[in-house]
Formats: C-alpha cells, structure tokens, sequence
C-alpha cells in the first residue's frame, strides 16, 4: 500500500482564481493553504463555494481535498511555479495564481542605525 504523500510546501500561501469557465463557479474566488488545511474565501457575487474549508494532501499526483460536504473528493493538477491548474471531476478546467507574499517583501531603504 502506498503511503500519501505529506503536505506539499509548494501550495502553502495565498491563491486567487485566475483562467475559469462558468463551469468552476462554485470554486472560491480565493485559497489559502497551510500545511494539511486549507480555506476558501467566495467572492462578491458568489454563494455557497464547494471548496470552503477542510483538509488536503497529494495521493498518487493527485490533489484530494474535502469539499463542503466533507467528503474526500480527487481532482487532477499541475502546480507549475505560481500557478495550480487543476480539472474536477466533471472535466472542468480552471487555475488559481499565486499571491505576492505580503508584509516583509518590500526591500527598505538602510538607514545605516537603529531604525526606531
């Protein structure tokens, strides 16, 4: 029996929808994975989104995530740098890209001391 794969480090952060047809409509607007977990936050014009919060991890190269009905569900992927592709069980393709990390990242300018 094969073992699953622990949490992939590479999904951990902050994602937003970008490529998607109407068929993905009940995908959140935006994904943050932590290590194992993972939310998803709707958009404005969105309702209830399939993917609210629950656990993940990868299974013989395949994203398994539960859904809002906490059932295990196994969807397809190519994480290719900062972009996730995925297709759901019904063929629907769309990506999420990743966000910028935030607090830290702008390089400020030394003042040579102690900045107070």
């Amino acid at each position: 029996m094969t073992e699953p794969t622990p949490p992939h480090p590479e999904f951990v952060g902050s994602w937003r929808k970008g490529d998607a047809p109407a068929c993905a409509a009940k995908y959140p607007d935006s994904l943050t994975f932590a290590a194992g977990t993972y939310r998803g936050a709707r958009g404005a014009q969105q309702g209830a989104v399939w993917w609210d919060a629950g656990i993940y991890r990868i299974e013989h190269l395949r994203l398994l995530l539960s859904v809002a009905t906490d059932e295990l569900m196994t969807y397809e992927f190519q994480l290719d740098g900062d972009v996730l592709a995925v297709v759901d069980p019904d063929g629907c393709r769309f990506s999420y890209h990743r966000d910028p990390p935030t607090g830290g990242t702008r390089a400020q300018p030394s003042t040579g001391g102690n900045d107070v």
